[in-house]
């Protein structure tokens, strides 16, 4: 098992996520790759142009800060851990990257950081773990 994906969003689950890829990779001396999916076009409801650029730019600065947070958690590791930024919606960018890209493992949250916290285990993970084409294991 030498390619791991993550995918995380910040929230108690991902954590868990990470803390599992760390403990498998570091064991098995695989690389990681954390990803985030940035869903800022799901909160536009057609501002002018200016106010759209300056929520586009404040959530592509969280995305980056989730990744580098998450990257500082595979210490003394980090040599072999990748972010990766994505724009859309979470479980299809999740899935089409996972299934694009050859990956060993995908461990995912069971829950999101989602308003609909309730329904997520969760929509995004419940879609990852029914179309990707490799094992997931989800964090709970």
């Amino acid at each position: 098992m030498k390619k791991i994906l993550v995918p995380i969003d910040g929230s108690k689950y991902s954590e868990l996520a990470m803390e599992k890829a760390k403990e498998i990779a570091f064991g098995l001396d695989s690389q990681v790759t954390l990803i985030h999916v940035n869903d800022f076009s799901q909160h536009m409801f057609h501002y002018n142009r200016e106010v759209e650029e300056n929520f586009k730019t404040q959530f592509e600065q969280m995305s980056m800060d989730i990744l580098e947070d998450g990257k500082k958690k595979f210490e003394p590791m980090t040599d072999r851990v990748i972010t990766v930024q994505l724009e859309g919606n979470v479980a299809n960018k999740i899935i089409e990257y996972a299934n694009g890209n050859d990956f060993d493992l995908v461990i995912i949250g069971a829950k999101g950081k989602s308003r609909l916290q309730s329904f997520l285990v969760g929509s995004s993970a419940y879609k990852v773990a029914l179309y990707v084409n490799k094992p997931v294991l989800i964090a709970r």
